[in-house]
């Protein structure tokens, strides 16, 4: 037998409800909406050679101030005056110090893994074709020097590691915030460096495949007689 809703009892508690309070009580009934999970955020990672090829085909510019890091692709800080000016000076001062059979590339591609940093500095190994026929790599850098004021967290934390993980065997951060060379030596696999030093005024320093090499620390930050009292 089918049942018959009826109208409700003017006596009910539900027929003496005033509108409002039906209305009320209605919200209070809606299904909660539900909250889905925001999507996470998928990034893109190039190889070296899809970056290449970004930049054979002009959609970058070959003096286009970015990097290639950890397969990402990073536009680089700007360069301040003594930032710049501390480069021109290693680029003065190294030349004449270093020994046979090595080079000195100045802010030049290198290519570690899924990165290709530019380095302000790296000396490397010799080869007959300056390195035409392809990037140099983490086994061909005898030394790497970034020169930072602004950078200081960025070429610590980020490329640091990603020098380490490559087995880089020494890097130098030109300090021009507190005028030092901090000396990374010993990388270990998982983006340490074992061996950690600051060098300050008045020291020299030597780099471990470069033992023909001596620069004073002074030279490097160019300080003067009366700056390094």
């Amino acid at each position: 037998m089918a049942s018959v809703i009826s109208p409700p009892d003017s006596t009910s508690p539900q027929a003496t409800m005033s509108p409002s309070t039906t209305m009320s009580r209605q919200k209070t009934e809606l299904p909660q909406k539900m909250i889905l999970p925001s999507s996470p955020i998928v990034r893109h990672r190039f190889t070296i050679e899809q970056y290449h090829d970004i930049i054979d085909r002009g959609i970058f510019a070959e003096d286009e101030p970015i990097e290639l890091l950890r397969g990402e692709i990073v536009r680089k800080m700007p360069i301040g005056n003594p930032h710049a000016a501390t480069v021109k000076r290693l680029n003065r001062l190294l030349p004449t110090r270093l020994p046979a059979g090595v080079l000195l590339s100045i802010q030049d591609p290198i290519s570690i893994e899924e990165s290709e940093p530019e380095p302000d500095v790296a000396i490397l190994n010799f080869r007959d074709d300056l390195y035409a026929s392809r990037r140099p790599n983490a086994q061909d850098v005898l030394l790497l020097i970034e020169v930072a004021d602004s950078s200081l967290a960025y070429d610590r934390d980020v490329k640091g590691p990603i020098y380490a993980e490559a087995g880089v065997r020494e890097y130098w951060i030109v300090n021009l915030l507190n005028s030092t060379v901090e000396v990374y030596r010993d990388p270990q696999s998982d983006g340490r460096f074992a061996t950690v030093t600051t060098a300050v005024s008045g020291e020299i320093l030597t780099p471990l495949l470069l033992s023909g090499l001596s620069v004073p620390v002074d030279e490097i930050l160019g300080l003067t007689q009366t700056q390094r009292v």
